[in-house]
């Protein structure tokens, strides 16, 4: 039916004549009228027809107009009104007839002005009734979009953020959403020396628009953790991502972690976040990187600091806690402390192992039956006093004497240097971006990535720490000296004008055996080499020891006279 023509009226009548004057009536008025002379035959002609209206009379021999109305009424799948026309006026019929399911009731014999101004009211009724169906049909049909479009969102967002694939035995996480969706983010990654990275991202809001906005943080931060980039350097690449892919009014909240367990350290870059709270092996309190820094997003990059607090955790294993603001919330509304209190609270009984179980137990508590009103993210990381090497330091292989052979290049060789002044210096992270083109050059030698970072980054901090910004080794003997000596080296690298590094890096044989050749030469003013000739395994100081580390995995060792250039070959 168009809303703009005439409805179709089934017109149910035993009497031929009524049947004739209903329809001569419903003509004149623009409809078009379906005749049946019985019950029986009113189903039928229902059934195939589908009408708009139905006129039916009530006293008709075998099915009567009640019985057939109640049988109408349970095959239309939607609202068919229905008029019942018959000679029995009194009022207890008209109340009967209401009661078998009629929308309305005229009296015999029908008058045309009654009949019409009825057929009218019925006839709006019809139209708004057809228009919400419709509408409602729209409605379910974007539900139902909206809920598949949704479902695989939820999926790549999953399958995006990769928890089941985070099994690091160092950290522990506990992630619930609010929603279907989370703001909030964890990613763990190592670095190719075998570094640990942890981040937890909280976008503002919670569901689909909070997730989205936090996704730009996953690429950059797997990408260059994998490549060696430095905490600091990564930091500034998700702000930088952040603050070119998100609106103005959206900018993400978020903690990051290093974890060095060869010198016992501890990094954390806190924009936004609850505070990263080192426990001790009582749950009590070491050390807190409270957030000194504006959330990812606001600044533009020339304005980012990128600065890391530093702690040494020294002989004492820790764990560390890192929560989004949700958890805290939960825990406590009122306040940051409180909320952090009471969280610390719950993890001191019992075992380090179950800390993180205690801490999502008083949680859940806290909500009972309810739901979470943000998303809540924890993570707690393990720090122990040494790990599985899988640097393989001590190979089977036979490593040549210091100095018994010497790299020479074949056919096959390959070399190239790099010279960098103050200015590169200050902002470049070279080593990871060095690494990258030899992956690029040699494919099939991933299994030495690790090895050959660790020399390049040993040799090449040696270099400028030591030969470009002279700073003392000594600093780190003191109980706080790690913390003073990071905090140096940023402000010295800060002020630097003068100064270069040159790194060449090659293909050679050494041996009758492919190798990479590292070679290492700054503008310092060199030392005393002879104060290197360190065993790694007997050396507990803490400072002196990558020099000795390199020593354990090259095949040669070369320092110039004066300390200021140094060569080191690895087997492939």
């Amino acid at each position: 039916m168009m809303e703009d023509q005439g409805l179709r009226i089934l017109v149910v009548d035993d009497t031929r004549s009524n049947r004739v004057v209903l329809q001569a009536m419903l003509s004149k008025m623009g409809h078009q009228s379906i005749l049946a002379e019985s019950g029986e035959e009113a189903l039928a002609l229902f059934r195939e027809s589908q009408p708009d209206l139905a006129l039916v009379d009530v006293m008709m021999p075998g099915m009567d107009g009640y019985q057939t109305v109640q049988a109408m009424r349970r095959l239309a799948d939607t609202w068919v009104p229905v008029i019942f026309v018959s000679a029995m006026g009194q009022n207890e019929d008209i109340v009967r007839g209401i009661q078998a399911g009629a929308d309305d009731y005229l009296t015999k014999p029908v008058n045309y002005g009654i009949l019409q101004a009825k057929i009218d009211a019925l006839h709006e009724r019809i139209k708004m009734s057809r228009q919400l169906a419709k509408q409602n049909r729209l409605l379910l049909d974007y539900h139902d979009k909206t809920r598949e479009e949704g479902a695989i969102a939820l999926d790549f967002m999953r399958r995006l953020a990769a928890l089941d694939k985070i099994n690091d035995p160092l950290v522990n996480f506990h992630l619930q959403p609010a929603e279907d969706f989370s703001g909030d983010l964890i990613a763990v990654a190592r670095t190719p020396a075998g570094q640990l990275h942890v981040l937890l991202a909280d976008s503002t809001g919670h569901g689909l628009t909070a997730a989205l906005a936090v996704m730009p943080v996953l690429q950059p931060f797997h990408t260059m953790s994998s490549k060696g980039f430095s905490l600091a350097a990564i930091a500034a690449e998700i702000n930088r991502k952040v603050k070119e892919y998100l609106p103005q009014n959206r900018f993400v909240a978020a903690s990051i972690l290093a974890l060095d367990i060869e010198d016992r350290m501890i990094g954390v870059w806190n924009g936004g976040c609850p505070p990263v709270v080192v426990l001790d092996q009582q749950g009590e309190i070491a050390w807190q990187f409270k957030s000194s820094h504006v959330p990812m997003g606001i600044f533009r990059p020339d304005d980012f600091d990128d600065k890391i607090e530093w702690y040494y955790y020294g002989d004492t294993p820790c764990q560390v806690l890192m929560s989004s603001d949700g958890a805290v919330d939960c825990a406590d509304h009122r306040s940051l402390e409180a909320g952090m209190g009471l969280m610390l609270d719950s993890m001191k009984s019992g075992a380090s192992a179950g800390r993180l179980g205690q801490l999502v137990n008083m949680l859940q508590t806290k909500l009972g039956d309810g739901s979470a009103l943000d998303d809540i993210a924890l993570i707690l990381v393990d720090c122990p006093l040494d790990e599985f090497d899988s640097r393989d330091q001590q190979s089977s292989r036979q490593i040549p004497q210091q100095g018994q052979m010497v790299a020479a290049l074949t056919d096959s060789s390959w070399q190239f240097s790099l010279k960098l002044t103050a200015a590169q210096l200050k902002r470049l992270d070279a080593v990871p971006l060095l690494l990258n083109l030899i992956n690029q050059i040699e494919p099939d030698n991933s299994d030495v990535a690790g090895k050959l970072f660790l020399i390049m980054s040993e040799l090449f901090n040696n270099a400028l720490d030591h030969g470009v910004l002279k700073l003392d080794s000594s600093l780190k003997h003191d109980p706080e000296g790690m913390e003073r000596y990071f905090d140096e080296r940023a402000a010295r690298l800060k002020q630097l004008e003068v100064g270069e590094i040159e790194i060449g890096l090659a293909r050679a044989e050494y041996a009758g055996r492919p190798c990479i050749r590292v070679r290492v030469k700054d503008s310092g003013q060199g030392f005393d080499v002879s104060v290197l000739h360190l065993d790694i395994e007997v050396s507990t100081r803490r400072h002196g020891r990558g020099v000795a580390l390199v020593r354990s995995l090259v095949s040669e060792l070369h320092f110039n006279s004066n300390g200021t250039e140094v060569e080191a070959s690895l087997v492939l």
